[in-house]
């Protein structure tokens, strides 16, 4: 069941079935990995104690990151980590990495690298996260 879609995904869906077929995310790798986007978009875009039932649910507030470290980017990057493999069951050896795009540095862009298990499978994947001078991460693949 953790492949599957994310409950509020099929909610969305539930109007969208044609003639009684409705594929799950399961059955569907490209719509798996859209899901799995979202869930990251929502997980990265959390602060720790914004949820009762879960209180480290998403990120620590970043600018708790900076206090007692020595390095800003490398603590975000461990956040990140921590807690995509806590927090995001289909994806498996999770590796985040900095990246340095054609600003020169000067925005904070991550890659995270993973293995997306499905019901066909395991599948390399690649999501890309950006934060905006907001402090909100945008995440592509």
């Amino acid at each position: 069941m953790a492949r599957e879609f994310m409950l509020l995904d099929r909610i969305a869906h539930a109007g969208s079935r044609e003639s009684g077929r409705y594929e799950s995310a399961a059955e569907d790798l490209e719509a798996l990995m859209d899901s799995v986007r979202r869930q990251l978009a929502r997980l990265l875009n959390s602060r720790h104690g914004l949820s009762e039932a879960q209180p480290d649910y998403g990120l620590p507030a970043l600018t708790d990151l900076v206090v007692g470290s020595g390095d800003y980017e490398q603590a975000v990057q461990r956040a990140i980590q921590t807690a995509i493999e806590k927090y995001e069951p289909r994806l498996r050896r999770v590796r985040v990495a900095r990246v340095i795009d054609e600003d020169g540095g000067r925005s904070l862009a991550f890659r995270v690298d993973a293995v997306l298990v499905s019901r066909s499978g395991e599948h390399r994947v690649c999501y890309e996260t950006m934060m905006s001078g907001g402090g909100q991460f945008d995440v592509s693949d």
